[in-house]
């Protein structure tokens, strides 16, 4: 019987050659690397109607010169303290009538971020999210356990519950239906969940850093303890401080799966353009056979920018972005 090890020793020189040869063809194929982005002006995105008011709250601090922390963090204030249903206080229950919360902040100069999920009494869950960035090395915390991390911090604990939150409840209860969480995933038939759900932000600051967030109340009915695509870094958004950022929009259990912002951005990192980016994102969830609503927003840090959807044909999705220039609305086609 041949030896193998003799034979390997005979025939390793060969091989060598041969991966070597491969390896200078493989490396002499690869694109050319693409070029440093540069640094544009400074800018505030906020998605769907929201935007408008929303970003000139955090306009005018971002031309005052304050960083992009502090102006989505605000920015997002706005919105969660607006009684939209669809975020922040008394927005849309849960399958026991309860509001719960979920929301990211991500710091683009330290790659930093903090999250909670599922939290309960207390209105500004974007704040709360900036708190676990800043005050502690974790990035997610959720639950009650979010609720006392947040009364730690100073926050005051409130009802989240209001009228039409309510209302909407009492009416879904007196029907007895199980919530719509128990129905088979929405592949190759649309999914009929209602409405739309979270607000995001990206800003760049006169120091050129940049800033994203997110923030919302979830899914109508969800079954309590559920969390959603927000807070989960790269899903619900994500950002890079050589490159740009992204938010997402929609169904979140859904989209958690395909990490939409964090490919998004990567694919802007590869030279794709951010239009181009967030389309390539959504078809991602598309080609898995999804048939969802969702949408993602994505913005390079020299301001260009692009958005891609699918689904919401009866609920036109948009985002707004402010410049020195002016406020501009750009609908998601």
């Amino acid at each position: 019987m041949a030896d193998n090890g003799d034979i390997s020793r005979r025939t390793f020189g060969a091989g060598a050659a041969g991966l070597a040869a491969l390896g200078t063809t493989q490396a002499s194929a690869k694109p050319a690397r693409p070029g440093a982005i540069p640094v544009g002006k400074p800018f505030v995105m906020t998605t769907w109607e929201f935007g408008p008011g929303a970003n000139a709250v955090g306009w005018p601090m971002l031309a005052a010169g304050a960083s992009a922390l502090d102006v989505v963090e605000k920015t997002i204030n706005h919105v969660e303290l607006l009684g939209d249903y669809w975020v922040g206080a008394g927005g849309v229950p849960n399958e026991v009538g309860e509001t719960t919360l979920d929301a990211m902040i991500m710091w683009g100069p330290t790659h930093d971020a903090g999250a909670v999920g599922c939290l309960k009494r207390v209105k500004k869950a974007i704040s709360v999210a900036r708190k676990v960035m800043e005050e502690t090395q974790h990035s997610l915390i959720v639950g009650d356990d979010a609720t006392r991390f947040a009364a730690r911090m100073g926050f005051t604990e409130t009802s989240l519950t209001s009228v039409v939150s309510q209302q909407a409840w009492d009416k879904w209860a007196a029907k007895g239906e199980k919530t719509n969480a128990f129905a088979p995933e929405p592949i190759g038939k649309a999914d009929k969940l209602a409405g739309h759900d979270t607000v995001g932000c990206i800003a760049l600051d006169a120091a050129g850093n940049l800033c994203v967030g997110c923030s919302t109340n979830g899914r109508e009915f969800k079954i309590p303890g559920r969390v959603g695509d927000s807070p989960i870094i790269g899903a619900g958004a994500y950002c890079d401080q050589a490159v740009g950022a992204a938010v997402a929009t929609g169904n979140g259990d859904v989209m958690m799966r395909f990490l939409p912002t964090y490919h998004a951005v990567e694919l802007m990192r590869g030279g794709m353009e951010p239009q181009a980016a967030a389309q390539a994102a959504i078809k991602r969830i598309e080609d898995a056979g999804y048939r969802i609503d969702g949408g993602v927003v994505a913005v390079r840090r020299d301001g260009a920018h692009g958005g891609a959807k699918t689904g919401w044909k009866e609920a036109p999705f948009s985002y707004s972005v402010q410049t020195v220039a002016g406020n501009v609305k750009v609908p998601v086609k």
